[in-house]
């Protein structure tokens, strides 16, 4: 009969051993195959970074070209506006000219009029003069006046020519300014469908990234919570009969400067309002660690985003975390005592620079920590 009874015990010793074993295997495949997922995603995420960073690099380009396309429309549209006051100088001066043309030829008629009227006899007394020395006088007189009249209307027409040759040329470089002005507001409004385009894009890939943030963020919080029940599943079946009797915790370092409290924060990384398990402790790098309390180790190493983390199981269901850790000295299932070294301060994981983050917890679930130091 005590053998059977015996033989009852081991049975159940092993299938509590290996429901246990199967439980914490299981767990430990889950939380690989999050760390995976997580892995993974940070990879996308990366690449997503790079293509963004190149889009931004073209799209920096792009107001680049814009800037300089609009500078020179810029230089242009001056160039027009000087050629256009230039046009309106010479088309002033061909009206003068035309004035001058115009007063000429008036005055040319009636010199023809006048002289026809009042001037005949000039050129009987031409030909039938019989002193010489009138003759001279008098062919001297019709030379030097024709001859200033003809000087004038070709000094007239030579200056007409000038302005409108002049004037054709203005014209046609106006022309090809305008033609310059056309092409480059066609070019602008190349580059401003491209920044479009590239904004866009810019846009898209933003979403994207914010989406990978947000599942990076999702499967971090579901690892966590598969740790936490990884932490509280070993807590629960080990020690069971181990009763804390050391009153209150020790402070687990040298600087007592709270940063973060326990309870809802706004998370110092990712911007997101989270429940903070413990209290951050700012420290210099390199500070020792306490335990808090005489127990035995459960758990020394990498610790999701705590990074380097001890935890210490010190009977009654109670445990302390000690995360962020930049050095361990303690391994797992050894036996610790109340103000041993177990660690120094650190940045490790998710951190913004050198803390202790102190957790207590009570089977598993943190309480706020302050209430047992």
């Amino acid at each position: 009969m005590v053998r059977i009874f015996f033989v009852f015990l081991l049975f159940f010793f092993l299938v509590l051993n290996f429901s246990f074993s199967s439980k914490v295997d299981e767990l430990k495949q889950q939380i690989f195959y999050i760390k995976q997922r997580i892995k993974e995603k940070k990879t996308k995420l990366y690449y997503q970074n790079l293509t963004k960073k190149e889009i931004e690099r073209q799209l920096n380009q792009t107001w680049q070209e814009i800037t300089e396309i609009e500078y020179k429309i810029l230089v242009t549209k001056k160039e027009k506006q000087k050629l256009q006051k230039e046009l309106e100088n010479l088309s002033n001066q061909v009206e003068t000219i035309k004035l001058k043309i115009f007063s000429l030829n008036t005055l040319l008629e009636n010199k023809v009029i006048s002289f026809l009227k009042y001037n005949v006899d000039l050129f009987v007394v031409l030909f039938n003069a019989k002193n010489p020395d009138v003759f001279i006088d008098c062919s001297y007189f019709l030379r030097e006046s024709i001859k200033q009249d003809i000087m004038l209307i070709n000094e007239l027409n030579e200056k007409n020519k000038e302005l409108i040759e002049k004037n054709r040329k203005l014209l046609e470089v106006s022309g090809k300014l305008q033609d310059i002005e056309k092409k480059l507001k066609e070019e602008k409004k190349y580059y401003n469908s491209i920044l479009e385009r590239r904004q866009e894009l810019l846009r898209k890939y933003q979403e994207e990234i914010d989406k990978t943030k947000q599942d990076i963020e999702y499967y971090e919080s579901i690892q966590k919570e598969k740790y936490e029940e990884l932490q509280r599943y070993i807590v629960s079946n080990i020690n069971r009969n181990k009763i804390y009797r050391g009153g209150k915790f020790l402070w687990p370092t040298n600087s007592y400067v709270l940063t973060s409290y326990f309870g809802y924060r706004v998370h110092p990384i990712f911007g997101t309002t989270r429940f903070h398990s413990g209290v951050d402790i700012g420290a210099s790098y390199g500070a020792p660690v306490y335990a808090a309390a005489d127990g035995v180790v459960i758990y020394a190493g990498w610790y999701y985003g705590y990074g380097n983390t001890v935890i210490i199981d010190h009977g009654s269901g109670i445990s302390t975390l000690y995360a962020h850790c930049s050095v361990l000295n303690v391994y797992k299932g050894q036996t610790v005592y109340k103000g041993q070294i177990i660690a120094r301060v650190g940045s490790t994981g998710n951190s913004t620079g050198p803390h202790l983050h102190f957790e207590v917890q009570i089977n598993g679930r943190p309480v706020n920590p302050l209430n047992y130091l």
